[in-house]
């Protein structure tokens, strides 16, 4: 007798997790252009807390090791095409940093199936400060000085950067408050048995 393997993902989930890739493209678009003009996102990346709650709360629908990866990669090729600022990196090496933010944030939830709150908080400020040093050591890698002006705006990034991750998953939990037991959520998280 054979076994059929189940799908990583059914048609539902596919469909959902390509729903919230565009959303959150699509949020960056807008925000980046709006904020653009006013320097503050060399600074304070206030764009990224409304993604982290995309991803994070992407990730609690479909709670399964390699989600976020998949949705980092995907992610990051549209912007290889659409966003050549992204990450201040050009062509196919904003892949890297969005395939290693997917796979930190990834292992850290795979990791922590504990409480809710912890694990969005944990999982979200440890996985962005460990993405942030591997985004800085790669444009290191790439020639970037380590200059005291370099080190200044690193120092600003990573703390400002954690204020922005926590703020993501305080959103996440919010958002995740209200939806979990709705039907919308047990659809996508429905699998059939085979």
């Amino acid at each position: 007798m054979s076994t059929i393997k189940k799908p990583f993902l059914t048609p539902v989930q596919t469909i959902f997790l390509a729903s919230m890739i565009t959303a959150d493209f699509a949020f960056g678009l807008a925000v980046k252009n709006l904020l653009a003009p006013t320097q503050i996102l060399n600074i304070i990346r206030l764009d990224m807390v409304v993604p982290i709650m995309l991803m994070l709360v992407t990730r609690l629908i479909i709670d399964r090791f390699g989600v976020l990866i998949l949705y980092e990669g995907v992610w990051g090729l549209f912007s290889v095409f659409a966003m050549p600022g992204a990450f201040g990196l050009p062509g196919f090496l904003k892949l890297i940093p969005a395939l290693s933010q997917g796979i930190i944030l990834d292992s850290l939830m795979s990791l922590m199936k504990s409480a809710l709150k912890p694990r969005l908080m944990i999982s979200s400020v440890l996985g962005g400060l460990l993405a942030s040093i591997a985004f800085y050591a790669l444009r290191f890698a790439l020639g970037m000085p380590w200059s005291q002006f370099v080190q200044m705006i690193f120092g600003i990034q990573l703390l400002t950067g954690l204020v922005i991750w926590a703020s993501g998953a305080v959103l996440t939990w919010l958002v995740w408050e209200k939806i979990s037991g709705s039907q919308a959520v047990r659809r996508i998280q429905f699998v059939p048995e085979s």
